[in-house]
């Protein structure tokens, strides 16, 4: 009536010389494909933080050459009318444009009857790695 335990569980299961293992393969497949998503993520990682420092440097080479352009024109505007005189430098060391400098120069013309200056103003932050130009004409 009852069935013989002992001879199901023998014929159903078989012994472990039989097995053959698939686990150790794909631990390794999934250990590989997880660490080059790891280098893909730290590479992205890397170029970001690389462009965010790039683009925070390039801000604040345009804002020494707007403040380059500012000074300047402060100086020519002193006369009337407009006088350009000589190129002139100058460096930063306020929080946010230390190690900036501005690079000004000017060019006097006259149109109409009217004199205009034209000063063109080139700021560069961290030893030139990031350059920024303005222009700015004023009568």
């Amino acid at each position: 009536m009852y069935p013989n335990m002992t001879s199901l569980k023998t014929s159903s299961i078989p012994s472990i010389a039989k097995q053959s293992g698939l686990s150790l393969p794909v631990a390794i497949f999934i250990i590989t494909i997880m660490s080059i998503i790891a280098v893909a993520v730290n590479r992205m990682n890397e170029a970001s933080s690389q462009s965010y420092s790039q683009n925070i440097l390039s801000s604040r080479a345009f804002y020494a050459a707007e403040s380059g352009a500012q000074l300047r024109a402060h100086t020519v505007l002193s006369t009337a009318p407009c006088s350009c005189g000589s190129d002139v430098d100058f460096s930063f060391s306020v929080v946010g444009l230390n190690s900036c400098n501005a690079n000004t120069s000017c060019n006097q013309f006259i149109a109409n009857g009217d004199t205009f200056c034209t000063i063109t103003s080139i700021g560069s932050c961290d030893n030139s790695n990031a350059q920024r130009t303005i222009e700015v004409r004023i009568k």
